[in-house]
Parts: C-alpha cells; sequence; structure tokens
C-alpha cells in the first residue's frame, strides 16, 4: 500500500529575532541558505528543510490569541500530493484538523505558492500538510 504522506519535507522553528537566529544557523551552525525573505529563512539541511519563522499569525486558527510560538516553536511539514484527499482521509482516520487548507504564507503583496493544513497529535504538537512547490 502507498504511504498516505510523502517525505518529512521541513522543520519550522518559530522565532523572535529572525537575524540574531539567521546568524547563528548561517555562522555557527554553517547551514547553507535554501532561500530567505524577511519572514523566514530556509537551509538546507539534506532530505528535510529547516525553517526559521519570524511570522506569528499563521494558522491554525485565525481567531484564536494563541499564535506562533505561544502554540509550539516547533511545527513538522509533511509534503503532500492530493491536499484535499489526505485531509479527507487523515479526518475519517480521526485526524483533528486544527487549519486550513489555506494558501501558504507569502511576502507581503505576493500570492501563495501552495496550501497547507494544520492538525494536532495526542499531546498537541503541530504537524502540517504542504504542497508547496517551492521547498519539493
Amino acid at each position: 500500500m502507498k504511504p498516505l504522506l510523502g517525505p518529512l519535507s521541513w522543520n519550522l522553528v518559530y522565532v523572535d529575532d529572525l537575524a540574531v537566529m539567521r546568524d547563528f544557523y548561517e555562522n555557527v551552525l554553517g547551514l547553507p541558505l535554501r532561500h530567505a525573505t524577511k519572514y523566514f529563512a530556509a537551509y538546507n539541511t539534506g532530505g528535510c528543510t529547516l525553517e526559521l519563522m519570524a511570522r506569528k499569525d499563521n494558522g491554525p486558527d485565525a481567531d484564536s490569541e494563541r499564535r506562533g510560538w505561544d502554540r509550539n516553536r516547533v511545527l513538522m511539514s509533511f509534503k503532500v500530493e492530493r491536499m484535499d484527499d489526505v485531509v479527507a482521509e487523515l479526518g475519517r482516520r480521526g485526524a483533528k484538523l486544527l487549519h486550513g487548507p489555506s494558501p501558504t504564507v507569502s511576502d507581503d503583496g505576493q500570492p501563495p505558492d501552495g496550501q497547507v493544513a494544520q492538525f494536532a497529535d495526542p499531546e498537541g504538537n503541530i504537524f502540517e500538510l504542504c504542497d508547496e512547490a517551492l521547498f519539493f
């Protein structure tokens, strides 16, 4: 049987000071920068991207007072090819959808590159599905 989820695509860490964190990950750890904007930096780490996110206004609940790092500081994201099908199947299997599918976070004024949907595991850790082509 073909797995429902693709490979682990990235791990996202919500940060308070992107400049300080970029300096550490690039100059102390020596990770090669893959892509950066004023909101995030993504690093090549082999089969999985490490992403630092300075925006704190993305899902799971746009009306919630708990956002970004107030929810969780780390988010795991899995690649999917058929977002709606996978979200529906995970729902049938009992996974609780927190947010989405909704457009990915993009630079101000730029169109999103894909969609994300966020779920919580039994202990409240957030994992995400993403069909954004940029990282795959």
